[in-house]
């Protein structure tokens, strides 16, 4: 026990410190750089991203299994993994950039995404699945925040107007690259160059991989693709307002990662144990997740402009519709928490893949129409519809398993975000002082109401 609490303060720390130093960068370059130059950047980033998830198609979470086993049990050995992982990130560098040059008719666009594309092989050559996998907590932590650490030094020191856009990508290169090199250094006896060359077992280890890493590919889209369509499709000062807003909402959702990494395994065991018994726990801790969402969504929604000005500066409360409506999207990622990782829990990968392809597909479909035809709002908006769009279809497959109860929070919750919106609305206060009173006020109308009940609340502290 004593083990398991060591590593999960260095995990939840370790992750603490570099999502923190993350977004003090994040606010330095909005204010820096202004909304059309953040807009590059943002662009640049969510083209990363996509470039990553394909680089990596899930040979991050194999890696991790494999070195979590003895090592003569181990179905490819580390080195074959890391061959794969760079190999592959080398042919998604190459088309990627293709697909960028082709996409973006914007010089800038093109420079600074083809900047931030360097990443790629460096980020392959992490490895931070390793010692995850030998369960050495401190290295990986420790990646996470030399990485941080080295970008913020570096942004902080040399961004200081829109001319430095360019630099922000190199500067996140030398960061990740530090993490990768410094993990090389430390490393124990596992050989990571393969004996010999082998395309055969290259493909055996991306044919393991590969089921892993799509079903993450489509539900990114919902949150990756955004920036990238008011990028084509409207003006890159809008995608700066967008990732600026979307900056708040990550930060918010920290509060979704320290549940998953609870609740997985607790649904995991309660599933293993009988599944009809789980009902009970699920349905509470779905209530109080609900309610939680709807809080959250509610209070930001009210204080957006107000949120926006103070973190970053006025030129970005144009975005406060957007961040009031994205706002949502965290709601419904938390709820979504439930569903996705109860069929992880429960050994449904498959269902969770089928799930997340079609709710991916209908956020793609979501974020091109509406952002056409309204902008940065219709982007927004894409997000939070195609969330909903993966919530209700994990729901539809998790239901095949159990059947959980929870209209009464749902109504409960909804009435009362609408209802407090439109009464903030009118008579305010819009001061980011009356949060805390509008946060408790809701809390408290949930209890009342039956939202939660009491018997909720002690099964909450028991736990």
């Amino acid at each position: 026990m004593r083990k398991l609490s060591a590593n999960a303060l260095l995990l939840f720390g370790g992750d603490a410190v570099a999502r923190a130093l993350g977004f003090f960068t994040t606010v330095h370059l909005a204010r820096a750089l202004g909304a059309e130059s953040f807009g590059l950047v943002t662009i640049g980033l969510s083209i990363l991203s996509y470039a990553l998830w394909f680089s990596d198609l899930g040979l991050t979470t194999l890696g991790t299994r494999e070195m979590a086993r003895p090592a003569d049990a181990r179905e490819h050995p580390p080195a074959d993994i890391l061959a794969t992982r760079l190999i592959l990130s080398i042919v998604v560098l190459l088309a990627m950039q293709a697909v960028t040059f082709l996409l973006y008719p914007d010089p800038s666009a093109r420079w600074v995404s083809a900047l931030y594309l360097l990443s790629v092989p460096a980020f392959a050559l992490s490895l931070e699945w390793y010692f995850q996998g030998a369960q050495r907590f401190l290295p990986f932590a420790l990646s996470r925040f030399i990485t941080a650490a080295v970008y913020f030094i570096a942004v902080m020191t040399g961004v200081s107007g829109p001319a430095d856009a360019p630099r922000v990508p190199i500067f996140s290169l030398l960061g990740t690259l530090a993490a990768a090199l410094l993990l090389l250094a430390i490393r124990r006896d596992e050989r990571l160059v393969p004996a010999g060359f082998s395309w055969e077992r290259m493909a055996g280890v991306l044919r393991r991989a590969a089921p892993i890493g799509v079903g993450g590919i489509f539900a990114q889209t919902v949150q990756l693709l955004p920036p990238l369509a008011l990028g084509l499709l409207a003006t890159n000062a809008d995608a700066g307002v967008l990732g600026a807003a979307m900056k708040v909402i990550f930060v918010v959702l920290v509060i979704d990662r320290v549940f998953a990494a609870m609740f997985l395994p607790a649904v995991a065991k309660l599933f293993a144990a009988e599944a009809e018994r789980s009902r009970g726990h699920l349905e509470r801790a779905l209530a109080f997740i609900i309610v939680l969402g709807f809080g959250i969504g509610t209070l930001i929604t009210v204080h957006a402009a107000n949120i926006l000005r103070i973190i970053y500066n006025e030129s970005y409360q144009g975005g406060a519709l957007a961040l009031g409506i994205m706002s949502w999207f965290a709601a419904a990622t938390l709820v979504n928490s439930i569903f996705s990782y109860g069929l992880i829990g429960a050994g449904a990968e498959r269902s969770y893949l089928r799930a997340t392809v079609s709710g991916g597909t209908i956020a793609a479909v979501l974020t091109f129409a509406l952002t056409w035809w309204w902008g940065l709002t219709g982007a927004a908006v894409a997000m939070v519809g195609g969330e909903l769009a993966i919530v209700t279809l994990t729901y539809v497959e998790f239901r095949r398993r159990i059947r959980l109860r929870f209209a009464r929070p749902l109504a409960v919750s909804a009435a009362l975000a609408a209802a407090l919106i439109i009464l903030a609305d009118r008579f305010g206060p819009h001061d980011l002082w009356g949060a805390p009173i509008l946060g408790a006020l809701f809390l408290l109308m949930a209890y009342l109401l039956g939202a939660i009940r009491r018997d909720d609340i002690l099964w909450l502290m028991k736990r």
